[in-house]
């Protein structure tokens, strides 16, 4: 693992995501995996747990007397890159040069290991459903384990309010969207595969990317890892019904604006949906329907 730009974000953050990275190598691939670093971080960035499991390729400029005291979160090294302006025959202009011990080797008898990751299928069975009379896309969406967004984005529906008999949607039967409901509290909560965004997952459950950042407290939208959960819906400020629909219960400090903007919506289509005479006047505990 070589990860050196850290654009700002914190320790924790750091070796949360080399821990996730190199478990999901290791995992993939069923060998040993090593950390390559400068002395500064291998000291003040890598965490001593993290030096605890992995080995250690240390990038250091200096004379190997030298390395021999520099003091890391690491006692021992099993790659050493000591400069990176060596010569090769045969290549023009600089290289890394390395000194390695045995312990860096694979034995003689590993095989190249598989690494295609299965844990990020993704699925594309579809089904094509006749509307009837009646329906709405959260009944259908809730009928096949799918989401009103995934249906509305597949189908090119510029409104999911408004569907007709006999219109025929495309379906996923096996969606991509992996959450977990409570229906006794209305609360989501959502595990991060390999290759999501929080746009992504804000699209399949139809909510804004601003109230996942908020509701989950996360300091760089850009970043998430697979393996972590996030929360979808908060128990105490929002609950689903049987059919799918959204409904925000009201807190302290709330505006309508602001919700709206949680959900992507406009002030007036709140304004419409809950038939909302005052847009200024909300009260902690009331309830508005979101879809």
């Amino acid at each position: 693992m070589d990860y050196e730009v850290f654009n700002g974000i914190g320790i924790n953050e750091i070796n949360y995501i080399a821990q996730t990275f190199l478990d999901t190598v290791k995992r993939i691939t069923g060998k040993d995996i090593i950390i390559y670093s400068d002395l500064s971080n291998s000291r003040n960035t890598f965490s001593r747990e993290l030096a605890n499991n992995y080995s250690l390729w240390i990038a250091y400029y200096g004379t190997q007397e030298e390395l021999v005291n520099l003091q890391s979160n690491w006692q021992t090294w099993e790659g050493w890159q000591y400069t990176d302006r060596g010569t090769v025959s045969g290549v023009n202009g600089f290289v890394d040069r390395d000194i390695f011990t045995q312990d860096i080797l694979l034995d003689d008898t590993s095989s190249i290991p598989i690494t295609e990751n299965t844990d990020n299928v993704i699925n594309t069975e579809s089904i094509t459903y006749t509307v009837k009379a009646g329906d709405t896309l959260s009944e259908i969406a809730a009928r096949y384990g799918t989401t009103v967004q995934e249906i509305a984005q597949i189908n090119q529906i510029a409104n999911v309010n408004l569907i007709f008999p006999g219109e025929q949607l495309r379906i996923l039967t096996n969606s991509t969207v992996n959450g977990s409901e409570n229906r006794a509290t209305g609360s989501i909560t959502y595990t991060v595969v390999r290759g999501n965004t929080l746009s992504q997952i804000a699209r399949a459950y139809g909510v804004t990317v601003e109230h996942i950042v908020e509701l989950n407290n996360i300091s760089n939208p850009n970043l998430i890892f697979p393996g972590q959960k996030l929360r979808i819906t908060d128990s105490n400020s929002q609950q689903l019904n049987p059919l799918g629909n959204i409904v925000y219960i009201v807190r302290r400090g709330d505006t309508l604006s602001r919700i709206a903007r949680l959900y992507g919506v406009s002030v007036t289509y709140l304004v419409n949906l809950n038939q909302i005479t005052n847009p200024n006047l909300i009260f902690p505990g009331q309830r508005i329907k979101i879809r």
